[in-house]
């Protein structure tokens, strides 16, 4: 699905989607590193302790746990996103499964934009975040896990000047 056909609850007459921002992947290494650790006891557990109770036991416990980090992390990372339209820019952040939050600005509203990139690992891997000061109540706006936080910079600051 194009940008253009990216249609969301709330959207007003005449607002179009200009750009629709997922977080990065990396938001996958430590929830599939715990995923990984707990697959190790389990082989560790099936090694030392045959196929007896036990074994059934923590590998039982230990795939739920798995599903459940699998399952929540695919969840997060689906329902977060940032959406550039003409108008407003919109954060969904989801954080847990009943754990949401939305927070929205109005491109008129917006002082300034910048983008952080800092780390190693975000810098070899082209993410950062994007922080948007606002005249308002709420004065800033942070987007965190943002690939390429650059270009979309550069989107939002493009659709500022009218």
């Amino acid at each position: 699905m194009s940008e253009s056909d990216f249609t969301f609850k709330g959207q007003r007459p005449n607002e179009a989607v200009l750009n629709v921002v997922r977080r990065h992947p990396i938001v996958f290494f430590w929830p599939l590193l715990q995923s990984t650790l707990v697959l190790a006891v389990i082989v560790i557990v099936l090694v030392y302790f045959d196929f007896g109770v036990i074994f059934y036991i923590i590998a039982g416990i230990g795939l739920l746990y798995i599903f459940e980090i699998i399952f929540k992390i695919r969840f997060i990372y689906l329902d977060s996103f940032c959406l550039v339209t003409n108008q407003r820019v919109i954060n969904v952040d989801q954080r847990g499964f009943f754990d949401r939050r939305i927070t929205e600005t109005e491109l008129s509203k917006i002082q300034d934009v910048t983008n952080t990139t800092s780390g190693m690992w975000a810098t070899a891997l082209n993410f950062g975040e994007i922080i948007i000061q606002t005249a308002g109540t709420e004065s800033r706006l942070i987007i965190k896990y943002i690939p390429d936080p650059y270009r979309l910079q550069q989107e939002i600051t493009k659709n500022l000047v009218r």
